[in-house]
């Protein structure tokens, strides 16, 4: 089955960190196509763009994770539970990503982040990138060159990719709860690291 115009494509990258932990990234798109592109096609052109986004950020890269197989599927709105689900598997890719640097790594869930920004305010794409060195960041603050090739990273993450003539796959959000997918506009790097906590220990349930 085809991938055509207007169908919405995931793309989800796994890493094992050095303890174990399993750590991904999901990626959505909608297809802007004037013809029908093959699975394989459409599943190449995510797992480029995976490249892409973490080759900006290599020099950062710890050696201490193992990059897993990356799946690409198709997503479909379900009316009768009212949310996105998965479709069709359309293929897995494993990306090649250079990450040779020995500095210790961040712990767990502290992260650089890209922020992406759609047409509506409250509706954005936020990107932990997990698996970069704490030689990043100064006292929480990423050093220069870091913010360049995060800067260098958001621009991949917001742009369109290509997956032949003038198909494209469009990056943006599938909002929760609704049938509506936002597409990005423009983004920022925060030079501060984020924390992917959501809560503060012993607080909730």
């Amino acid at each position: 089955m085809p991938v055509n115009d207007g169908e919405y494509v995931e793309g989800r990258v796994e890493f094992e960190l050095a303890d174990g932990t399993i750590a991904q990234n999901v990626f959505h798109f909608v297809a802007d196509f004037l013809s029908e592109e093959s699975n394989s096609a459409v599943t190449n052109a995510v797992i480029g763009y995976i490249e892409d986004i973490y080759g900006a950020i290599a020099t950062y890269l710890s050696d201490g994770f193992t990059v897993n197989l990356s799946k690409v599927s198709k997503i479909t709105w379900d009316s009768d539970v009212q949310k996105w689900v998965t479709e069709l598997l359309l293929g897995t890719g494993l990306p090649t990503i250079t990450h040779t640097n020995t500095d210790d790594p961040f712990p767990n869930q502290i992260a650089p982040v890209l922020v992406a920004n759609t047409n509506r305010p409250k509706t954005r794409g936020r990107k932990f990138l997990m698996g970069c060195v704490e030689t990043m960041a100064q006292g929480g603050d990423l050093v220069t060159a870091a913010v360049t090739a995060m800067t260098n990273a958001l621009n991949h993450y917001i742009a369109d990719e290509t997956v032949s003539g003038s198909n494209n796959l469009d990056p943006g959000v599938l909002r929760e709860g609704v049938e509506e997918f936002r597409h990005f506009t423009n983004g920022e790097v925060n030079s501060i690291v984020g924390t992917q906590r959501r809560r503060k220990p012993g607080v909730g349930g």
